[in-house]
């Protein structure tokens, strides 16, 4: 799993990068988290980087694209689906649906705040798959990358490099094809 928690956090940087407004709101969020040495606790003390994570994993899935193989025959919309038959299922596609998401290319970060989501199906947002095949490693994922996420922007301040295009690429994880470089200075 740590492949995709790479992939996951540097999703994360990608997007904050581009959002000066946003890492000086989550900078000092992570700076209070970090001092008060509550590090047990670190996930539940950072609401809004917790907000752009899954806001992160929503346009980007570290995982775009899973298969499962039918159990018995079934029926999606008008196609029959028999027993061994594989099904694939897009994280990508699902989570950036029209039907589903409001402006759903966009990023938001508040699509995931408390309060905010409640009547989202919950087949809607899956990054970490779902049903009894979730990933086992979806919480310990989340309490890694939202510890390096805040060590990081506590003391770092991110820039893209100019003029260089990041463009996803992978058929089992989805990654910046050729890289991410970033131009970091400290706060």
């Amino acid at each position: 799993g740590h492949g995709t928690t790479a992939h996951l956090t540097s999703w994360t940087l990608f997007v904050l990068s581009g959002q000066p407004e946003l890492q000086d709101k989550v900078a000092p969020e992570a700076r209070a988290a970090l001092d008060s040495g509550a590090y047990a606790e670190l996930p539940e003390r950072l609401p809004l980087l917790r907000s752009v994570v899954d806001e992160t994993l929503r346009l980007y899935p570290p995982v775009p694209r899973f298969d499962r193989e039918a159990v018995a025959a079934d029926r999606l919309g008008e196609h029959e689906i028999g027993p061994g038959d594989l099904v694939s299922i897009w994280p990508w596609i699902i989570q950036r649906h029209r039907k589903l998401w409001d402006n759903p290319d966009a990023f938001d970060a508040d699509r995931f705040t408390a309060g905010r989501g409640q009547d989202r199906h919950r087949f809607q947002y899956l990054p970490f798959g779902a049903g009894p095949r979730t990933c086992v490693g979806a919480r310990f994922a989340m309490a890694e990358a939202l510890t390096i996420l805040g060590c990081w922007l506590r003391d770092w301040r991110l820039n893209p490099v100019p003029g260089r295009q990041v463009w996803p690429s992978g058929m089992v994880t989805l990654r910046q094809e050729g890289g991410l470089p970033l131009i970091l200075s400290r706060r």
